[in-house]
């Protein structure tokens, strides 16, 4: 229990960090002159890296079997890393392409190893979804934080809070005893420094985790235009810039009643159900974001969040768990990640920053809310190849 509380104080300020960076790339880049296009390439940088670092860090961590340092080292250099961000412009414009690719991939790796931390302890996966309730309240007080530090585009200023949450996340870290992961149950994860490549390509190469991936990839299209394409015609209302944070507060808020719900309820749930509810909210939600010209109304589809990524971050984490042979754990959740997560994020800021440009904002939304079809297509279709317990 004493972890479990450890943990929340780790999710809330590593959450605070990455919220810090993710909330304001959109509002940042727009600020220094940079166009659809360009913000789309900004965005999509971060794809490749997040491929690499989570493979590596995957795979180093099944073989080493140490997640506090790793994700310690991760705090490390994201904190650097969004510093830089912030002091970089236009003047600039490949350094700091580069800068963003880098603080990018260190987030949603970061995020992706304490996740792994935590599920492969018997005990604190009990917790899991409380735990993660945590992190979106970080991310919901940040939020409203933020647009309070750059309300005159200082952020600059935003080194200060970064560097706060950053000691507070690294304090909490170091009081979860080194051993701790020594204290992993045999099925749950065990260290394998026998581990070699051919290990994880045999999980690769596997139907269920291929097809599972597959879905995952197409929901995870949306969830990216959501945080991407949906802020930029957020942009286009009067006083849309001073909504942003308000719309990522509420997304954040809707997300820590439905983890606390899921905790409760989730050994009542088949995970693939959570996926189904994830993708149907998903339809709905930018069906109204394409359609509203009010930015109240816009601003209330933010509510169903309640629906869609929490549903989708346990169920799709639980399948994969139970998919994924016990040597190879960490690869296997790690690389599930970095390619719908890697992936989407490269395809979907492309599509949609060029949708946008060419055609109209509002297609390119509607055009996002047909993924979550294609993948209940995928899943209806080869549902008995997942599924089968052989």
């Amino acid at each position: 229990m004493k972890n479990k509380y450890s943990f929340q104080v780790i999710y809330f300020s590593q959450y605070v960090i990455m919220a810090i960076l993710m909330t304001q790339i959109v509002p940042f880049l727009t600020f220094q002159g940079y166009n659809a296009v360009q913000r789309g390439w900004f965005l999509a940088s971060y794809s490749i890296t997040t491929i690499v670092f989570q493979i590596a860090v995957g795979f180093y961590s099944d073989k080493r079997n140490d997640s506090k340092n790793i994700s310690l080292f991760l705090s490390i250099f994201l904190t650097i890393a969004i510093i830089c961000f912030y002091w970089l412009g236009m003047s600039m414009w490949l350094v700091h392409l580069i800068v963003m690719a880098i603080a990018g991939g260190l987030a949603n790796t970061a995020a992706a190893t304490l996740d792994n931390w935590v599920l492969s302890d018997k005990k604190s996966v009990l917790y899991f979804s409380t735990i993660k309730s945590t992190g979106s309240l970080g991310w919901c007080l940040a939020s409203l934080m933020i647009p309070l530090i750059v309300a005159n585009g200082n952020y600059q200023m935003l080194s200060v809070p970064l560097l706060f949450f950053f000691s507070l996340n690294a304090a909490f870290v170091r009081k979860i005893p080194q051993n701790y992961d020594d204290h992993k149950t045999k099925d749950i994860a065990v260290p394998h420094l026998s581990l070699n490549i051919k290990d994880v390509y045999k999980l690769c190469i596997n139907k269920p985790f291929i097809l599972c991936n597959i879905i995952f990839f197409m929901i995870y299209l949306t969830i990216v235009a959501n945080n991407t394409l949906v802020i930029d015609k957020l942009l286009t209302f009067e006083n849309g810039n001073e909504m942003v944070g308000f719309k990522w507060s509420i997304q954040s808020f809707c997300e820590i009643p439905a983890y606390l719900l899921l905790n409760r309820t989730v050994s009542k749930w088949r995970n693939e159900r959570l996926i189904v509810i994830a993708g149907f909210f998903l339809i709905l939600q930018f069906l109204i974001y394409g359609l509203s010209n009010n930015v109240w109304i816009f601003l209330c589809a933010s509510l169903f969040q309640f629906f869609t990524v929490p549903a989708f971050t346990v169920g799709s984490r639980m399948l994969i768990s139970e998919i994924t042979p016990r040597e190879v754990f960490s690869s296997g959740q790690l690389i599930s990640v970095s390619f719908y997560i890697g992936i989407s994020s490269f395809v979907a800021p492309i599509i949609s920053g060029t949708l946008s440009q060419y055609v109209s904002i509002n297609v390119a939304i509607f055009t996002f809310g047909i993924f979550p079809l294609v993948a209940f297509l995928v899943y209806i279709i080869f549902k008995k190849e997942i599924f089968h317990k052989g």
